[in-house]
């Protein structure tokens, strides 16, 4: 009985030395643990494997260590995965134990925009509170202008979208961005020559404004003004000659031209970027047929039809019904 009753306490004694051990092990290297954890997440973030950077993040907030960026940036990695509505957890989470920031109602509000995209929802009040929220702790947040002008756009309310893309240029945030931004609704109510203002007000702001010439050279374009269109497609060129679409788009202006040579050329430079663009292979092959080069027209519609394009598929088979 001596003998058993010594044994027990032995056993006792190891276990409370162990779990002492344990104790002072994670008293010693628990600040360790933390600093390793928010370098690992930190990491994994910056690197955009968000899965393990929500591993990390999710870890620290467990421990305690609840700050604007980890709870930021776990939202981020949730909303880069597509999980919106466990990145609005996280974020009314933030809401309830820190400071709000006008980061967190940014994205507060581009979560449940993207909710809406994703189930098909039509109703913006939530989204756009958060978006005024955001904006009210800080007018210089050019996300939250950016995405209250879409949502108006969105909704078809090109005059309040121009109102917030506004008070973006009264904040003197990214000028270029803005008018261009401006520019592209007058475009959508066909409004040109205030949508030609603008664009050329973003490209005094910004002489690589891309997308300012581009949609210059669709006002151009709907105005049947080619010469012109084609003048802002070169510009294009200019400033970003890997640019594919600027040459098939003149391509395509000279082909509704039924200049086909000219055409070509420019399908050609464009297919020396992507050589498998479907559609220009399909131009292409269409240009050479009308100039009777029919070997020629063959090879490129054989392709365009091989990179998924129907019209040449069924070009093909009259072709063959012809020969």
């Amino acid at each position: 009985m001596l003998e058993d009753k010594n044994f027990i306490i032995s056993i006792i004694m190891t276990i409370l030395f162990i779990v002492t051990l344990i104790f002072y092990y994670h008293y010693k290297n628990s600040h360790y643990t933390i600093d390793v954890f928010i370098h690992k997440s930190s990491h994994y973030f910056k690197t955009e494997n968000y899965m393990q950077a929500i591993r990390y993040y999710k870890k620290l907030i467990m421990m305690g260590v609840k700050t604007d960026k980890i709870y930021t940036n776990t939202a981020i990695s949730f909303i880069r995965m597509g999980y919106y509505k466990t990145a609005t957890k996280y974020l009314l989470d933030m809401e309830k134990n820190l400071l709000p920031t006008s980061e967190m109602y940014y994205l507060l509000g581009f979560s449940y925009y993207s909710q809406m995209k994703v189930y098909k929802l039509s109703d913006y009040n939530i989204p756009i509170q958060y978006l005024e929220k955001s904006l009210d702790l800080d007018k210089r947040n050019k996300e939250s202008y950016i995405l209250l002008g879409k949502i108006y756009e969105e909704k078809n309310e090109f005059i309040e979208a121009r109102k917030w893309y506004k008070n973006a240029l009264l904040e003197k945030i990214d000028n270029s961005k803005f008018y261009g931004l401006i520019a592209n609704t007058y475009f959508k109510e066909n409004r040109f020559k205030d949508a030609t203002e603008y664009y050329n007000k973003a490209i005094s702001n910004n002489k690589n404004y891309i997308s300012a010439y581009y949609n210059m050279a669709e006002i151009y374009i709907v105005q049947q003004n080619f010469d012109k269109a084609i003048e802002y497609l070169k510009k294009v060129i200019e400033i970003d000659p890997q640019y594919i679409y600027p040459y098939s788009k003149i391509g395509n202006l000279y082909f509704a031209q039924e200049n086909y040579e000219t055409a070509i050329d420019w399908y050609l430079q464009a297919l020396k970027i992507e050589p498998k663009e479907a559609i220009v292979n399909y131009y292409t092959g269409i240009s050479y047929k009308k100039l009777n080069m029919l070997k020629k027209a063959v090879k490129h519609l054989k392709l365009a039809a091989y990179c998924g394009n129907d019209d040449a598929v069924k070009e093909l088979r009259t072709m063959s019904e012809t020969l």
